[in-house]
């Protein structure tokens, strides 16, 4: 198996809600809408995916935890610091809620978190370790 993703995919109580935030909040484009409880993003090397929970459970086959905010996080990263500060301005406008505003991290970057519609965790960061390429995804530096 090829080492990379396909698609990331949230489970949301509200698609709707959801579709609105990234599409009105944050200016992303919906590629496709098969149902009002499915949207597709196309992101840089991969898809995002909006589900209802009751449309994600039908296409598992078990049921959907509502429990959003556990050991799993979207992060969006900045090519600079003031980027983060816009980002996460940006975000609280159309919707999201505060969780940590952006400061300096241990980890030597830039950081900060929202909780958007849905319930679901996203970091606004910049890491200066990393690299965006022109397209908005990241190369990490070699392996040590």
């Amino acid at each position: 198996m090829e080492q990379r993703i396909s698609m990331t995919t949230l489970a949301v109580p509200d698609v709707a809600e959801a579709r609105r935030f990234f599409e009105k909040g944050l200016g992303w484009k919906v590629n496709a809408a098969p149902s009002p409880e499915v949207v597709f993003f196309q992101v840089p090397g991969c898809v995002f995916a909006l589900y209802s929970r009751s449309a994600l459970a039908d296409e598992i086959g078990r049921e959907v935890t509502d429990n959003t905010t556990g050991a799993f996080t979207l992060a969006w990263n900045a090519r600079s610091e003031a980027e983060v500060d816009e980002a996460f301005k940006t975000a609280l406008a159309a919707g999201a809620s505060p969780v940590k505003q952006p400061e300096k991290a241990f980890w030597g970057g830039y950081s900060s978190y929202v909780e958007i519609p849905g319930g679901h965790l996203l970091e606004i960061a910049h890491n200066p370790f990393w690299t965006i390429e022109d397209d908005g995804s990241i190369t990490l530096p070699p392996p040590q």
